[in-house]
C-alpha cells in the first residue's frame, strides 16, 4: 500500500460516505481493483471513518452544541433531537449486528452491491419526486414536516433502514434520507437528521472495529495480517495521516454539496449514477470479471 492508495481511499471514503452513492460499494470495488480483492488494513479503515466523523462534527457543530445543551436540560429542542437520535440508534444496532456476518460475506460478491445500488437509485428517484410535489403544495398539510415535528416512528424507520443498509451497496445516507421523505419529512429535514444520525453511527462502528485492534496492542502482540499494513507498504503513519486528512476534507465538501442539493430536490443525478454503477457492478459480479459468483 502506498501514498497514492491512501489518498484515493480517503477521497472515496470522504465523498461517498455522505453522498447517496454507497461508500461500501465504492471501497469494495476499489479494493478489488487496487488490492485484487484483499480488504484494506482494518486500522486504516477505522481511521478513514474517524476522518469522516471529524467532517460531520465540524459541519454540524452548532447542532451538536444544541444537543449537548439539551442533554443537560438547557435546550428543549436539543433534548428532543437527542432523544430521537437515541431512539433511531436502537434499530440501527439491532439490525446492524444481525446482518453483520452477511455483509462481510457480501464483499466477495459484487453483484450483491449492484442490486443494492439499483435499490438506492429507485429510492432516491421516488424521494425526489415526492419532495418536488411538496415544494409548493396546494394543501399545506402536504408540505412535509420539519425537524421539530419528528416522531418516534420516523426515528425508528430511519434507524432500521440504516441498520439494514450500509453493507450491501444500499447507501446509508441515500436510504435514510429517502425513508425520512417517505415518512412525510421535508427533504432538507430528512437529510439533516440523516447527517446527525451519522455521528453516533460512525462512532459506534469505529468503536466496534477498534476492539480487534486494542486486544493485541494491549497484550503487546503483533497485529494479525488482516489488521496491519501489508509488507512493503509505505510508512503507516504517513498513510494514516494522508488518508484521514483527505477523508475529512472531502467529507466536509460532500456534506455541503448534499446539503445544498436537498434544499431544492436534486437527487435524480445521484439516482442516475447509482443506476449506472449498479449495472456495472452487477455485470462484473455475475460475469466473474471481478469477485466471485
Amino acid at each position: 500500500m502506498n501514498l497514492l492508495h491512501a489518498i484515493l481511499l480517503g477521497l472515496i471514503q470522504g465523498l461517498t460516505e455522505f453522498l447517496p452513492v454507497s461508500s461500501t460499494a465504492h471501497l469494495t470495488l476499489a479494493e478489488h481493483l487496487m488490492f485484487k480483492g484483499q480488504a484494506m488494513p482494518l486500522a486504516f479503515d477505522v481511521l478513514l471513518h474517524v476522518g469522516t466523523l471529524l467532517a460531520l462534527c465540524i459541519y454540524f457543530r452548532r447542532e451538536l452544541i444544541q444537543i449537548v445543551m439539551g442533554c443537560i436540560g438547557r435546550d428543549v429542542a436539543g433534548r428532543r433531537l437527542a432523544l430521537w437520535l437515541f431512539v433511531a440508534m436502537i434499530p440501527t444496532g439491532i439490525f446492524g449486528l444481525a446482518t453483520r456476518g452477511v455483509k462481510e460475506a457480501a464483499k466477495e460478491h459484487l453483484w450483491v452491491y449492484g442490486i443494492g445500488l439499483l435499490c438506492t437509485a429507485l429510492m432516491l428517484a421516488i424521494a425526489n419526486r415526492l419532495s418536488q410535489a411538496r415544494v409548493n403544495p396546494l394543501d399545506q398539510d402536504l408540505a412535509g414536516r420539519d425537524l421539530h415535528d419528528l416522531r418516534a416512528m420516523d426515528a425508528l424507520a430511519v434507524g432500521a433502514i440504516q441498520g439494514i443498509g450500509g453493507g450491501f451497496g444500499l447507501s446509508r445516507s441515500g436510504s435514510t434520507i429517502a425513508i425520512g421523505v417517505f415518512r412525510g419529512l421535508k427533504l432538507p429535514t430528512s437529510a439533516r437528521f440523516s447527517f446527525l444520525l451519522g455521528i453516533p453511527t460512525i462512532t459506534a462502528a469505529a468503536a466496534v472495529e477498534l476492539r480487534g485492534l486494542l486486544k493485541p496492542l494491549l497484550h503487546h502482540q503483533p497485529l494479525p495480517a488482516d489488521l496491519a499494513f501489508p509488507a512493503g507498504s509505505s510508512s503507516p503513519v504517513a498513510l494514516c495521516v494522508a488518508g484521514v486528512a483527505v477523508a475529512a476534507i472531502s467529507g466536509y465538501f460532500a456534506i455541503g454539496m448534499l446539503d445544498r442539493f436537498t434544499r431544492k430536490p436534486r437527487l435524480n443525478g445521484f439516482a442516475a449514477y447509482c443506476l449506472g454503477l449498479g449495472l456495472v457492478m452487477l455485470a462484473l459480479g455475475t460475469t466473474g470479471v471481478l469477485g466471485h459468483h
